[in-house]
């Protein structure tokens, strides 16, 4: 595999590390602490139903997403992955409540202003009200 493959996937890597350090102790961190879970099962189970929750219901926060602003560059795509990445592993070190669709979010608005790419305000105004 090529390197420079593995150094693009490495955000994807990071920011999924850091939402799974973020959420995951919301469903398990009880249960893990007070030692009716292993932290092994846990994690395992998490990280099941997150693919499967991803890959059955993610297409559509996918296109809205896709609609309120295009990264058409595999660059463009690290840069936000590593953003939302490090602003949730901040936050979540700082134990302040972090939304990651509001991550993902600013970092998309972020890109659009850095590329001088058009941001759709209808969709963004849909995701606002949602």
């Amino acid at each position: 595999m090529d390197t420079t493959i593995l150094f693009f996937v490495s955000s994807g890597l990071f920011l999924g590390w850091s939402l799974g350090a973020n959420h995951a102790v919301n469903v398990f961190g009880t249960a893990v602490v007070s030692k009716m879970v292993k932290f092994r099962t846990a994690a395992m189970i998490a990280g099941l139903f997150v693919i499967l929750g991803s890959v059955c219901g993610g297409a559509g926060t996918t296109k809205t997403l896709n609609d309120l602003g295009a990264i058409n560059a595999i660059a463009g795509s690290f840069a936000v992955a590593l953003a939302v990445a490090l602003s949730v592993t901040w936050m979540t070190r700082a134990q302040l409540p972090v939304s990651t669709s509001q991550a993902v979010i600013g970092a998309i608005i972020g890109w659009n202003i850095f590329t001088g790419s058009p941001t759709d305000y209808h969709s963004l105004t849909r995701i606002l009200f949602s």
